[in-house]
């Protein structure tokens, strides 16, 4: 009698393909499962020596087992209502086509890794970015005396602004041409700026780089990312912005209670992650007041990431 579990080397498969990918619990599995079988074939599902051909055909073919999984994997993240709405409006289209019907694809499943793929995507197209609205934060916010210590509190704790707009000019994108020596390949106007003064505008690259200002003196250039909860970034050693997440398109037009609540949980998920790593940190170049240096509240983030030249 050995110590090994004697699993199935089919099952092994199965465990490592696709549900190493799925980025859940068995617990949630089994709750999806349980409505999409028999209730008496739930015991023998539950046993490792029958799982494996019951549970393969179900990770295979149904559509309800992974809109649920979808639905589990992207309630929160960043987008979660517009990108909802968006594949259910495809799954009706998908369903409409006779050769969508005949074909062995599952729209779930697709839709699932698709959208798991596009969360590693760090480029952003001008037409993406003209539809987003920022919220704007400085990292440095106002000093304040702690203990007869100066503390520059972190400027995160309050936006600056949350209408920041990068828009196209009247005409198309003003994309470069070729032979110009400038870095960028498309410009537009920035709308929505804490200091309120017209004619700012915005510049980007093919990639993730974005600076905006009053030419010639623009202001450090930005490095545009993604967030862990898939939404998007734009930060130099100033100021950071991130997407505000949209709210469901019924909202667009009338802002309703719910829209409200949503807006504000959106925006308390929107910057925990950076508020709740906050550090005191010594000022470089900054003289001591009253024998202690002046420290800044930032987060872990900012100190350990090198900004763009």
């Amino acid at each position: 009698m050995t110590d090994i579990n004697p699993i199935s080397e089919q099952h092994q498969v199965v465990v490592c393909d696709p549900i190493d990918f799925t980025f859940t619990t068995p617990e949630l599995i089994l709750n999806i499962i349980r409505p999409l079988i028999d209730a008496n074939s739930l015991p023998a599902l539950l046993s490792l020596s029958t799982i494996s051909s019951t549970f393969l055909q179900i990770i295979r073919t149904s559509e309800t087992f992974w809109k649920e999984l979808c639905h589990q994997r992207w309630k929160e993240k960043w987008g979660f209502h517009r990108r909802w709405e968006e594949a259910l409006e495809h799954y009706d289209v998908f369903n409409e086509c006779q050769e969508a019907r005949d074909s062995r694809v599952t729209f779930w499943r697709q839709r699932y890794f698709e959208q798991e793929q596009d969360a590693t995507r760090q480029s952003i197209s001008p037409r993406e970015l003209n539809l987003l609205t920022f919220d704007f934060r400085f990292w440095i916010g106002q000093p304040t005396v702690v203990d007869e210590r100066i503390v520059v509190k972190s400027g995160l704790l309050q936006s600056a602004s949350k209408d920041i707009r990068f828009l196209n000019n009247e005409e198309e994108h003003q994309v470069v041409e070729e032979g110009n020596e400038d870095w960028f390949s498309y410009r537009g106007a920035l709308t929505g700026h804490p200091c309120r003064e017209p004619g700012i505008e915005w510049f980007m690259n093919e990639s993730s780089i974005i600076q905006w200002g009053f030419r010639p003196n623009l202001w450090p250039k930005g490095e545009i990312r993604r967030t862990e909860l898939w939404g998007w970034e734009i930060r130099n050693p100033n100021v950071v912005m991130r997407a505000i997440d949209p709210l469901p398109s019924s909202d667009d037009d009338n802002a309703t209670e719910e829209g409200n609540d949503l807006n504000n949980n959106s925006d308390n998920r929107l910057w925990k992650d950076l508020i709740h790593s906050l550090e005191n940190v010594p000022m470089r170049n900054a003289p001591e007041v009253n024998g202690y240096p002046v420290t800044a509240e930032l987060p872990r983030s900012f100190l350990e990431h090198p900004f763009v030249q």
